[in-house]
């Protein structure tokens, strides 16, 4: 099944065109995955870099069998933006589309990147996707399990402080996302001894990332509904709840 991914919550249009079977079992053929700069969020510019990258992959929209939608958290015009174009395509297309969470993606780009395989990191470790709030060193973050090609989230979503994910820290856990490095700094900053359960990879999201969780779903028969499709927007009170799930408070 070829399945086109999109994502445009950062500050670049992730688009990307894989070949897989929903199931799963086979893994998946990236037949083009591009990152370009998102300096001016126009449907457009969005519109010309799909166009491109199904070039690029040999492929027409015709051939496309579903399309994937990042829906953040990130840049709130960004999100809007991207949503509205893959809703648009869907719609006018007669495609299914799928939402998938940007930080689940970066979860499946850590297990599933190069760089995770060729580096020491334990491919046991749980992965805490990171994704920067646009305030200083504020984040959106969520941990997650990876099992095979399934990412399983632990908990709810985080938005908050990147120094309070270190006290989510319990066993091995690799932060994943732009910028994963600083905010590796900052919790080790505040707690020097959770340095021997960190690990961070320097991500950006990826297309065919979410062209594959998007292959997934659809193996699944699962499919959203392209009028009603909505971005997700996290506020501040959801760190509230999860640090409690995870610390055992009660609200």
């Amino acid at each position: 099944m070829i399945v086109l991914g999109i994502d445009t919550t950062g500050y670049i249009n992730a688009v990307g065109v894989i070949d897989g079977a929903p199931s799963g079992k086979d893994g998946v053929k990236v037949l083009s995955d591009n990152r370009f700069p998102a300096r001016t969020d126009t449907l457009e510019q969005i519109v010309d870099n799909i166009d491109i990258t199904l070039k690029q992959a040999g492929v027409s929209l015709k051939e496309v069998g579903g399309i994937g939608v990042g829906l953040g958290p990130g840049s709130w015009t960004g999100i809007k933006v991207g949503v509205t174009v893959g809703k648009m395509l869907a719609f006018s297309a007669g495609k299914p589309v799928a939402g998938i969470p940007t930080l689940d993606a970066l979860a499946y780009q850590a297990k599933t990147s190069k760089m995770t395989l060729d580096s020491a990191y334990n491919n046991d470790a749980s992965v805490c996707s990171v994704i920067a709030a646009g305030v200083k060193d504020m984040v959106y973050a969520a941990l997650y399990n990876v099992q095979g090609n399934e990412v399983v989230r632990e908990g709810d979503y985080f938005a908050g402080d990147a120094r309070k994910l270190g006290e989510l820290v319990v066993d091995m856990v690799t932060l994943a996302g732009d910028c994963a490095e600083h905010y590796k700094d900052l919790i080790l900053e505040k707690d020097a001894s959770l340095g021997v359960f960190l690990d961070a990879i320097e991500l950006q999201p990826s297309g065919a990332s979410i062209a594959s969780l998007a292959t997934l779903r659809f193996g699944r028969g699962q499919y959203d509904n392209p009028l009603s499709l909505t971005p997700m927007y996290l506020k501040e009170s959801t760190a509230k709840v999860f640090v409690n799930k995870y610390l055992g408070h009660k609200e």
